[in-house]
């Protein structure tokens, strides 16, 4: 695989053939979508940062699940086993994925990634002069939870592209002396692809006694993980992600860590399932993991997460990465003959190793909210534009000065909404193809030439435009 240098792209043959073959794993990427003025087109999704389709093999078993579904754990009957059987395989299968120890680390189940950061933030008690460390460039979960929990020290970021400054890493943990109980940092940007250093950041957080926690979020469906053993330098402490992102949509997650780390105090969440024995004075909280699962869990969401991950180990995540990161130099080599577009930030200089295949743009002629807009109602592409959950990130990478932020602030509070800056983020998913990036070429290419083909509105409360005298008859769509 070539570095991206700006030479055109290859895309050959068999990659072709594999990505259609990968297609053939998913479930509704047949769908026709509605066009402005009339017809229909197979909908091009360019928005798996955000959530991805499910495989096929994925709604398949939770089908199949559906029928033999019952509580886990304590009951007797066969559906009952069998449900406790399911549920305990899926766990083995989960943990394997992301290369946990099982003589060492947990595999704790949430509902997402979000779920499971403030689930373990909700575990630390942090000590006199002790801190977390987290950066300024985290998606807000991976922001906000620490910041409420205790004191928050930031790590900068290199600009213009936004990878985590390891030199000012290393100067803040040596500011702190040892008094940095924990690090939080993405696996991978859901604003620009990129993915940090993860072996060099866990040797400097263990070298300055701190824990490290990796939001995988981003990460989980395109590289392959490996948590590392106890001992390791370079082993990932804690480590959350979602299923929804990993071709599961089907509302869970999962938290893996140190067992002993979850073994002491009270579980981030409490309540039925995660007891031994309750008196109106005290509470006996039963082992780890079920200690840290309070509730009757999802476990059809829970099998389908086994699922996708035995469908990607089977793809194998090498092969995954190589494929992605073909399609992802192929939509560079577009985007840069595009006149109007701006890739930002320069990211599309950095290592293709260094990156996955999310990629925000600006447009010299339209706000994002409107180029976005306009890819959907008249091209059935679907992007997402703004700023990502990430707005620390966004506001440096745009060099958003305090003095405007304020101002952003002041009118949000006011209740006067408003367009706030961002970008079009386009973001790829395994069953993308090199035609639908060409797709997204000919629309770009055309919007900056020709200009949308309706007049939009803005409609402030929602950040988004619609084409004046069209709306989509939703109810229309979901009808059995």
């Amino acid at each position: 695989m070539p570095d991206n240098d700006g030479a055109q792209v290859p895309f050959t043959a068999m990659s072709q053939t594999m990505t259609h073959t990968y297609r053939d794993l998913f479930a509704g990427l047949d769908r026709e979508v509605p066009l402005l003025g009339g017809g229909r087109r197979r909908y091009v999704n360019l928005d798996n940062a955000a959530t991805t389709p499910p495989f096929r093999a994925v709604v398949e078993r939770v089908d199949s699940a559906v029928a033999w579904y019952s509580s886990v754990h304590r009951g007797t009957g066969f559906k009952s086993q069998l449900s406790t059987h399911a549920f305990a395989q899926a766990r083995q299968r989960v943990a394997a994925f992301v290369g946990a120890d099982p003589e060492y680390h947990t595999v704790v189940f949430c509902a997402n990634a979000t779920d499971a950061i403030n689930r373990l933030c909700n575990r630390f008690c942090l000590g006199p002069g002790e801190l977390f460390l987290t950066t300024v460039v985290e998606h807000h979960s991976n922001l906000l939870p620490w910041r409420f929990r205790g004191q928050v020290d930031y790590v900068k970021a290199k600009w213009p592209c936004g990878m985590i400054d390891l030199e000012h890493l290393e100067a803040k943990l040596r500011e702190h002396g040892g008094r940095v109980r924990l690090v939080a940092v993405s696996g991978a940007s859901n604003v620009t692809g990129l993915v940090p250093p993860l072996a060099q950041i866990a040797r400097l957080c263990h070298a300055h006694g701190a824990l490290l926690m990796v939001d995988a979020s981003q990460l989980i469906a395109h590289r392959g993980i490996a948590m590392g053993r106890a001992g390791d330098p370079e082993r990932i402490d804690f480590m959350a992600f979602s299923g929804h992102k990993i071709y599961a949509p089907y509302g869970s997650g999962a938290l893996v860590g140190p067992r002993d780390e979850f073994a002491q105090g009270r579980p981030g969440l409490v309540g039925g399932g995660a007891v031994d024995l309750v008196t109106l004075d005290d509470v006996a909280w039963t082992a780890v993991p079920e200690k840290e699962e309070a509730g009757t869990p999802n476990l059809l969401g829970i099998c389908a997460l086994a699922r996708s991950m035995e469908v990607l180990g089977g793809i194998g995540m090498a092969v995954v990465q190589e494929h992605e990161q073909a399609l992802t130099l192929r939509l560079f080599d577009r985007l840069r003959k595009i006149h109007g577009i701006r890739i930002f930030g320069g990211c599309e200089m950095v290592n293709i190793t260094q990156r996955l295949g999310v990629v925000p743009i600006q447009s010299e002629r339209f706000d994002h909210a409107l180029l976005a807009a306009a890819l959907g109602y008249e091209w059935g592409i679907g992007v997402r534009h703004g700023c990502f959950c990430a707005h620390p990130y966004i506001t440096h990478l745009l060099g958003i000065t305090k003095a405007d932020l304020d101002h952003y602030m002041a009118e949000v509070r006011a209740g006067r909404p408003r367009l706030l800056p961002g970008f079009v983020r386009l973001s790829l998913g395994l069953y993308n193809t090199a035609d639908e990036i060409d797709y997204l070429a000919e629309a770009l290419t055309a919007l900056h030439r020709d200009g949308p083909r309706a007049t939009y509105l803005f409609d402030a409360a929602n950040e988004a435009y619609h084409p004046q005298g069209f709306a989509y008859d939703f109810d229309a769509w979901l009808r059995p």
